[in-house]
């Protein structure tokens, strides 16, 4: 981003190439604009600033700071039930992705990813029906296949389950805490990414 200094003041930002042209329709300008043709009229690049967390900017010019040309924000706080629903909204998917992303069961890497999930209930559930039945062709990983029998799907559908329940678990240790914080401070301190299971 750029603006338009004149004697010394900010009159424009942000200001581009475009306005630039627009301003000086006498100036026949290269087609490729940089930085030392657009300071010959005035135009000079703009240093960005960050908002910083739990505040937004509700509106932004361009002023010398310490002789640096850089944004100056006008800050609002943002409401703190706004910044607890967009954190719970991020926790749901951080729990869907360590639920989905597999679990290891002996060795073994089990996809837990929702058709996963309802396959591997489905499996142990004939085998629970059909006493008959001692095993199955099961695809363990994609084009990879095994036989399992009663015993190991059963382990499996056991392993993810409790894989499962325990990224709710977390996910409710998380949600509880975003829902109890008092203030900003204490909300950002919630590292909603830590101790999930794998």
């Amino acid at each position: 981003m750029h603006a338009l200094i004149q004697a010394g003041e900010v009159v424009a930002y942000p200001y581009t190439d475009w306005q630039l042209r627009q301003d000086n329709p006498n100036t026949s300008f290269p087609s490729a604009m940089d930085d030392t043709v657009r300071a010959g009229f005035g135009m000079y690049p703009v240093t960005a600033t960050p908002v910083p967390a739990g505040k937004r900017a509700i509106g932004t010019t361009a002023g010398y700071v310490e002789g640096e040309l850089v944004e100056i924000h006008t800050l609002e706080d943002i409401p703190l039930a706004e910044l607890k629903a967009e954190k719970l909204a991020a926790l749901a998917q951080r729990r869907w992705e360590a639920e989905t992303g597999g679990v290891t069961v002996e060795g073994a890497v089990i996809r837990t990813d929702a058709t996963s999930q309802a396959k591997i209930t489905g499996a142990v559930s004939l085998f629970q029906a059909d006493q008959t039945l001692t095993s199955m062709d099961w695809e363990a990983q994609p084009g990879v296949y095994v036989e399992v029998d009663a015993a190991d799907m059963t382990a499996i559908g056991i392993a993810v389950g409790r894989h499962v329940q325990a990224c709710f678990s977390h996910a409710r240790s998380f949600a509880e805490a975003i829902n109890a914080a008092q203030d900003f401070a204490t909300l950002d301190s919630i590292d909603i990414h830590s101790g999930w299971p794998s």
